[in-house]
């Protein structure tokens, strides 16, 4: 199962309405700010005595420390419809402290205040940790519009909304096991609201409809003046896909993104651009939906996606002439934002999570002969292999390189240096630390998967001084032992 958190803003809630949230997210913050408060004159015994025998802290378990007469205090809050989440809230973040602090001896206690919150400050979101029809939270249906609502229990019998019971012009269902039509009651402790999201969202609100056992917990935030529920959904993965393609996806100097699909001996199968969404300036939004397109193409292919890795070195697309440079449309960073998308996105498909390979020389080496220098870029969009005069354009080229590198990865041999002396041989490979000694009485075959399980077991601090980093060596030697020790190259 596969945990998902969707948005959906809260449309246009009257006057009434936002005083009421409004106050729910007074009542909550007051009432989490006097726990913390209280906790913390007490962190001592609380650290103590809610320590698990394995010296870990549990979000339910720190919650229990809260008891009748703390609970009793909360009442002057009017937090009843919420009291459960509330102290599960308050454990949660005990326990992420507690687990701070284990490795950061200064950890600082989380923020409280000696008073209640004020209206103009930033309030904290409420917590919903249960879907349920009857308190916390649900969503209803509306089949003849095909619009959602909210339905969300934020006042307590004392203050309930007080209302004159008339013919409803629509009917709402309940997204529930028993879906059964909302009645309105005289005395609400609860607001219903109407809810606005995109196409995505509404995906998985009609996987609701069918299987409401999927919708779990929510947050009720503020931002900008508007209202938005965050809703936990825990949908199953899509059925595993057996690739049989790989597909490279580079940033271009001309066109925003491009791919190219070989198959499994690297031929080009296809080959494409793909340009931003242009309807919207929203930065986030024009990430989801290349996401989206790169997620639908690869899906269709069958494609083991390959994305550039440009955390730490580049891959020196840009281009300077006559004393201007010339950047590609995905900078850094948004290509970056677009890989954590696709980390998440391409597995709902049943894909596997995409692989992020050096970019450093995507743009420089031939796809025909494999030379690799700066000489073979002939200009800002055209490449011109200086040794066998093969020309691409600078953004097929990319995804191209991108997308054969698994490929010649798996081809690659683990380089052996060898030499024989009279006692025995030794055997040397530099890269991952690897120098032993064989004696001639010894299988050297035998005593090389040896040191190579060895060199496994060694923890990351041992590699300091090598070549390679830790996770490169690890790299390396799972490579050789996944193909039974055959890619070794005597050197």
């Amino acid at each position: 199962m596969g945990l998902r958190t969707i948005h959906l803003k809260l449309h246009k809630p009257g006057k009434l309405k936002r005083e009421i949230i409004q106050k729910a997210f007074e009542n909550y913050s007051n009432a989490f700010n006097y726990l913390l408060r209280t906790a913390f004159d007490n962190i001592d015994e609380i650290e103590s005595n809610y320590k698990s025998p394995k010296g870990t802290y549990s979000t339910l378990s720190l919650s229990k420390w809260i008891d009748s007469k703390i609970s009793n205090e909360l009442n002057k809050f009017d937090v009843q419809p919420f009291k459960d989440s509330l102290k599960l809230d308050f454990g949660m973040t005990l326990a992420s402290y507690f687990v701070q602090k284990q490795t950061k001896h200064d950890m600082v206690f989380p923020n409280f205040k000696q008073d209640n919150a004020q209206v103009q400050e930033k309030l904290r979101p409420i917590y919903f940790c249960r879907y349920d029809t009857k308190r916390s939270f649900c969503l209803l249906y509306d089949p003849d519009s095909n619009t959602y609502f909210a339905k969300l229990f934020l006042m307590n019998i004392k203050n309930a909304k007080v209302r004159k019971i008339s013919a409803n012009k629509r009917e709402l269902v309940y997204i529930s096991k028993n879906p059964e039509p909302a009645k309105s009651l005289k005395r609400e402790t609860f607001i219903i609201v109407p809810l606005s999201f995109g196409k995505w969202q509404e995906n998985m609100l009609r996987q609701a409809i069918d299987r409401p056992e999927i919708l779990r917990t929510a947050r009720l935030l503020s931002k900008n003046n508007e209202y938005f529920l965050s809703m936990s959904i825990n949908l199953p993965e899509e059925q595993e896909i057996q690739t049989t393609t790989f597909m490279g996806v580079s940033r271009g100097i001309r066109n925003d993104i491009n791919y190219t699909i070989v198959d499994e001996k690297g031929n080009s199968v296809k080959k494409g651009s793909l340009e931003n969404c242009r309807n919207t300036n929203d930065r986030k939004q024009i990430i989801c939906k290349m996401a989206n397109t790169i997620a639908d193409i690869a899906f269709k292919n069958k494609s083991m996606v390959i994305l550039q890795n440009l955390v730490g070195k580049g891959d020196k697309l840009s281009w300077r002439e006559e004393g201007t440079v010339h950047k590609p449309a995905y900078g850094c960073k948004m290509y970056n934002d677009l890989v954590r998308v696709l980390e998440y996105k391409l597995p709902q498909k049943g894909l596997p999570v995409p692989a992020k390979v050096s970019s450093v020389d995507i743009f420089h080496t031939c796809c025909v002969c494999g030379s690799n220098t700066r000489k073979n870029r002939f200009s800002e969009t055209m490449f011109i292999c200086t040794t066998c005069g093969a020309s691409y354009s600078m953004d097929e080229l990319g995804s191209r390189n991108l997308a054969v590198k698994l490929i010649k990865y798996e081809k690659t041999t683990f380089k052996l240096k060898a030499r024989k002396t009279t006692e025995g041989m030794y055997l040397n490979n530099e890269l991952i630390g690897l120098d032993m000694f064989v004696h001639k009485n010894e299988n050297p075959y035998e005593r090389l998967k040896e040191e190579v399980k060895r060199l496994l077991e060694k923890k990351e601090d041992n590699y300091i001084n090598s070549k390679l980093n830790f996770k490169d060596i690890k790299s390396i030697l799972d490579k050789l032992v996944k193909s039974d020790f055959s890619n070794i190259e005597i050197i």
